[in-house]
C-alpha cells in the first residue's frame, strides 16, 4: 500500500514538474486568440481562451488568459465595466500559481501567472485610489516576475512588465532612481522576445516615447504596429497623439477624425471617455490652426460627453483647460 502511495505521489509530481510543456504545447492556439482580439473578433477569441481554461483546469494558463481577454475588453472599451470578471480570473490564476508553486517554484511560468496577476490587480487597485495596496501588491508581483527572469532571462512576456515598472518608477523617483533608458531596451527585447506580449510592448514603449517627448520614434512604432492591424484604434490614438505632439495638428486632426467616426458608432459602448479625448485633441488641433469655430464645435462636443463622476476626476485638467481656453475666447 505504502509502494502505491508513493507511486502516485511521483506520478503527480512529475505532472506538476512538467507544466511549463504547457505554454509550449498551446503557443500557437493562444496567439491566434491574441491575433483574434487585436483584429476586434472578440467572440471568435474566448471560445479559444475558454478551450484552454478547460482542458487544464487545475493550472493558471486558462485563468490567467481569461483575465488577459478582459483587461483586453477594458482597455479597448476604456471602460471599468469588466473589472468584476479581471479580478475574479487573475485571483484564481494566483491562487492555482501559488499551488504549484509550492511543489516547483523555479518554474519560470508559474513565477510569470503568479507575478503578472498580482500586478494586474496592484494596477487596478492604485487606480481606484488605493494606492498603498496597489503598490505593495505591485511590489510582491515584481518579486515574481524577478524570479521568473532568473530562472529564464529571456522570458519576454516578464521583460514587459519588468520594463514598464522600471519605467514608471523612475518617472516617480527620478531624482534618485533613473531607469528610463533600460526600460526602453528591455521593451525591444520583449518585443524579439515575447510568448504572447509582442504588441503589448509595441505599445507601452510607444506611449512611453510619447511620455518621454520622443514623439517621431512613437509614430515609428504605431507605424510598425497599423502594418499589421491597421483598423485597430488603439494604435491609431498612439498616432494621432504622435502627430499632435509634433504639432502636425492637420494630421492629428484627420486621424481623430477617424477615430470619431468608429468609435461613436460602437457597439456596445461602455464609455464616452475615449469620445471626449477625440474632441479634447479635435478642438486643441483646430486651435491651433487657427479655426475657431471648429474648435468652439469640439469643445461643445466634449462637454456633452456622459462621463461618470471616476472619469471626470480623471479628465478633471482636460476638462478644465479646455473650458479655461474657451472662457478666454469668449471675451
Amino acid at each position: 500500500m505504502k509502494r502505491f502511495v508513493l507511486l502516485v505521489y511521483l506520478v503527480l509530481l512529475l505532472g506538476i514538474l512538467s507544466a511549463s510543456e504547457i505554454e509550449d504545447k498551446e503557443k500557437n492556439t493562444i496567439n491566434a486568440a491574441i491575433d483574434l482580439l487585436y483584429q476586434e473578433k472578440f467572440e471568435e477569441a474566448l471560445p479559444i481562451f475558454e478551450y484552454i481554461k478547460d482542458t487544464y483546469p487545475d493550472y493558471p494558463i486558462g485563468d490567467f488568459f481569461l483575465g488577459f481577454y478582459y483587461n483586453f475588453l477594458a482597455s479597448y472599451y476604456e471602460s471599468d465595466y469588466f473589472d468584476s470578471k479581471i479580478v475574479l480570473y487573475y485571483d484564481l490564476a494566483e491562487k492555482k500559481a501559488k499551488y504549484h508553486l509550492s511543489n516547483n517554484e523555479k518554474d519560470p511560468w508559474f513565477n510569470f501567472y503568479m507575478g503578472a496577476s498580482l500586478i494586474n490587480k496592484g494596477y487596478m487597485l492604485g487606480r481606484d485610489g488605493s494606492r498603498f495596496s496597489g503598490i505593495t501588491k505591485t511590489f510582491d508581483g515584481i518579486s515574481y516576475i524577478e524570479d521568473c527572469l532568473e530562472y529564464d532571462k529571456y522570458h519576454g512576456d516578464a521583460i514587459m512588465l519588468l520594463a514598464n515598472y522600471k519605467y514608471y518608477k523612475s518617472t516617480v523617483l527620478s531624482w534618485v532612481y533613473d531607469r528610463r533608458d533600460m526600460a526602453v531596451l528591455l521593451l525591444k527585447q520583449s518585443i524579439a522576445t515575447s510568448y504572447f506580449s509582442e504588441y503589448l510592448a509595441r505599445s507601452a514603449l510607444g506611449w512611453i516615447y510619447i511620455d518621454y517627448g520622443k514623439y517621431s520614434d512613437a509614430e515609428a512604432v504605431a507605424d510598425k504596429a497599423l502594418e499589421k492591424y491597421p483598423d485597430n484604434h488603439l494604435f491609431i490614438f498612439l498616432k494621432a497623439r504622435a502627430l499632435f505632439e509634433m504639432k502636425k495638428y492637420q494630421e492629428a486632426a484627420e486621424l481623430y477624425h477617424k477615430l470619431e467616426t468608429k468609435i461613436s458608432v460602437m457597439d456596445p459602448k461602455y464609455s464616452e471617455k475615449d469620445m471626449f479625448n477625440i474632441y479634447y485633441f479635435l478642438s486643441k488641433s483646430y486651435s491651433a490652426l487657427n479655426e475657431s469655430q471648429l474648435s468652439r464645435k469640439y469643445y461643445e462636443n466634449a462637454v456633452m460627453c456622459r462621463l461618470t463622476k471616476k472619469e471626470r476626476d480623471i479628465l478633471r485638467d482636460r476638462i478644465n483647460e479646455l473650458s479655461e481656453a474657451n472662457k478666454l475666447k469668449g471675451r
